[in-house]
């Protein structure tokens, strides 16, 4: 078998599995057992490339951030009739996810259309179709388009091309849209892998372009960034839906790595071990809501208050995670300074700097206070049987987040 096969058998795996168990009857647990063993396989298949494959390093670490992601939302997925077509999504996710990352040219961007036809699809499902979705099937048509015609097209225009990619994939407003509306959707633990799957193939995308960015487009974005910022961190203080609350929180930290482009060089060094940091926190917080989601079926922040006097464990869960989610801003700060010259640190990007830190810092400070005062304090109900997480799930949310402590703090 040619090595250069590898990649794209890997891809394909989880995909078979994923379409069969779409389109068909099963139990649940089976799927389960099987697409543990399959996620098994495949980060067999990941060290294999490591040593046999010539592979970017952080090309395999972003696919390892999806793996682990997969994982974890396989394993806390409470299996029922209705956890089997999240079952079959997380394995489609993944596979197209695996070969976005893991595949060159025409063969990465077929499965970045498949993704993103998979979006589409899930769209279409609705019966009243809101001139909200009609915009953002638009810009997936958009996407899918740029993405298979930037194969055949010069530099400037591949560039380009990519840019609105990236933008897309690792959200910036206005270009948030379809990121927002498949977390909004995702069912169970799926939100959870979303937001890794969809931040790590922006990563990607942003750090293919990333040469070819001028200094005028930097400038640009830096302000793009800003103003994203303030309506993330806006948005985020007036949601109660936890998916839509988390898509803002997300929106809001990644408009640090888009304003800090400019100001930090060699953007894979610092960028995305910050952007794996970002999602697997993100990530680990949707996970956490999923379970009280799959306990009582509320997707409402503030209905279930007190969590640290009656579910402990899951209260602990609920603080780490956003402790760790308010000092998400220092990340890429320490990182981007350590690798600037010293004579450069005096003068540049001050005020780019405080501006993001300003909004992004203080705002998150706000919401992510609010929600944990909401949440994680208060008096408890009475009239609700409290069940606290159990050893999978504290085993789960454990793993993100040392993941999460290790991609900010060594890579």
């Amino acid at each position: 078998m040619h090595f250069n096969n590898i990649p794209f058998i890997l891809s394909l795996v989880p995909l078979i599995f994923g379409a069969i168990w779409t389109f068909s009857s099963g139990s649940s647990t089976i799927r389960k057992s099987v697409g543990l063993t399959v996620i098994g396989a495949l980060a067999g298949g990941l060290i294999y490339i490591r040593f046999a494959i010539e592979t970017e390093p952080s090309i395999l670490f972003l696919t390892s951030a999806v793996l682990l992601s997969g994982f974890c939302s396989l394993l806390c997925q409470e299996d029922s009739q209705e956890a089997s077509p999240i079952y079959a999504s997380v394995m489609i996710v993944l596979g197209f996810g695996f070969g976005v990352l893991l595949n060159e040219a025409i063969v990465g961007r077929i499965f970045l259309c498949g993704l993103l036809g998979y979006v589409a699809y899930s769209l279409n499902q609705e019966q009243q179709k809101t001139f909200r979705t009609k915009i953002i099937l638009l810009h997936i048509v958009f996407a899918i388009t740029f993405a298979l015609s930037s194969v055949f097209m010069g530099e400037t225009s591949q560039m380009l091309a990519g840019l609105f990619l990236a933008l897309t994939f690792l959200p910036l407003a206005p270009f948030h849209l379809p990121f927002v509306r498949t977390i909004k959707d995702a069912k169970g633990t799926l939100s959870s892998f979303w937001i890794v799957v969809w931040l790590m193939i922006g990563l990607g995308e942003l750090k293919t372009i990333y040469s070819f960015l001028t200094a005028e487009i930097l400038f640009v974005l830096s302000l793009l960034a800003i103003l994203s910022a303030i309506y993330a961190s806006l948005a985020s203080l007036g949601q109660k839906v936890n998916s839509l609350f988390l898509a803002s929180a997300t929106l809001a930290h990644s408009s640090l790595i888009w304003g800090l482009l400019q100001v930090f060089t060699s953007f894979p060094k610092w960028g995305i071990p910050f952007g794996i940091t970002l999602a697997l926190v993100m990530g680990g917080i949707a996970l956490a809501f999923s379970f009280v989601q799959m306990r009582y079926g509320w997707k409402t922040i503030g209905n279930l208050p007190g969590l640290l006097s009656t579910m402990p464990r899951l209260g602990v869960v609920i603080v780490l995670l956003v402790s760790f989610a308010l000092f998400l801003p220092l990340f890429p700060a320490y990182s981007g300074l350590g690798l600037m010259p010293t004579i450069e640190t005096q003068d540049v990007g001050v005020i780019m700097i405080s501006l993001l830190f300003s909004v992004v810092w203080l705002g998150g400070g706000w919401y992510f206070i609010k929600m944990l005062h909401q949440t994680a304090f208060g008096e408890a109900r009475t009239d609700v049987p409290y069940f606290d997480l159990g050893p999978k799930e504290v085993f789960s949310i454990s793993v993100l987040l040392l993941a999460a402590a290790y991609s900010g703090i060594t890579l």
